[in-house]
């Protein structure tokens, strides 16, 4: 088995961490080869024994940075039924996604916001969509036949994950983990919109009777 040369690895996160730094502070359009090169502190040469272009490199990057997203995303708790959802099969599963999550969330929020063409935010929300497809699918036979609406809730639902964890990584000075998992066991386990009621609406006072007095 041929193990690679861990120079070469060295040099690859250099490079990686070298676009990311650039993504943050220019447009993809204004980046140059010779910028990737200087922040990585590499020669075009080195560059170039790995990829033909910068456009080759971001391609390169984002598919490596999906697969692993795709690897780690959990969707088994779509399974569970509205009593056992906050169990710690499903609670835990969840929760070392979400951890991992934010322990890339610098990075994300750089791709999510880069001018690129990729969609990277889109395209997670449609792996996950397509995890849960498949798994209901696999488990749930009789579903076949109804294909449309499993990849329309299972889209849905992705959309409503991810919303969550942005929201989350955009209010972390206020928000913690316990509280994502709090808000995502309740919305599985009551649905988005009973929750929305019961924790945002103001519900009408209780009418109040009163006796009244006769005079006379």
């Amino acid at each position: 088995m041929n193990r690679i040369d861990p120079r070469i690895i060295k040099t690859k996160r250099q490079i990686d961490r070298a676009l990311i730094e650039n993504l943050s502070r220019h447009s993809f359009q204004k980046i140059t080869v010779d910028m990737i090169c200087a922040s990585s502190m590499i020669n075009r040469s080195t560059f170039y024994k790995y990829y033909n272009d910068k456009y080759d490199l971001l391609n390169n990057y984002l598919d490596r940075v999906l697969d692993e997203f795709r690897e780690r995303a959990v969707v088994d708790f779509v399974l569970a039924s509205p009593d056992d959802v906050g169990g710690s099969a499903y609670k835990d599963s969840f929760e070392r996604f979400a951890q991992y999550l934010y322990q890339n969330r610098d990075t994300y929020f750089i791709l999510w916001n880069a001018s690129i063409e990729r969609r990277v935010y889109d395209e997670m929300i449609l792996i996950i969509k397509d995890r849960i497809t498949g798994l209901l699918l696999k488990t749930y036979p009789a579903l076949r036949g109804r294909d449309l609406y499993a990849g329309l809730y299972a889209y849905l639902f992705a959309a409503d994950a991810m919303t969550l964890i942005r929201w989350w990584f955009t209010n972390e000075a206020s928000v913690t983990l316990q509280d994502v998992m709090c808000i995502m066991t309740q919305n599985m386990a009551e649905g988005l919109f009973r929750t929305f009621r019961e924790n945002l609406i103001p519900k009408p006072a209780a009418p109040t009777s009163s006796r009244g007095t006769r005079s006379g």
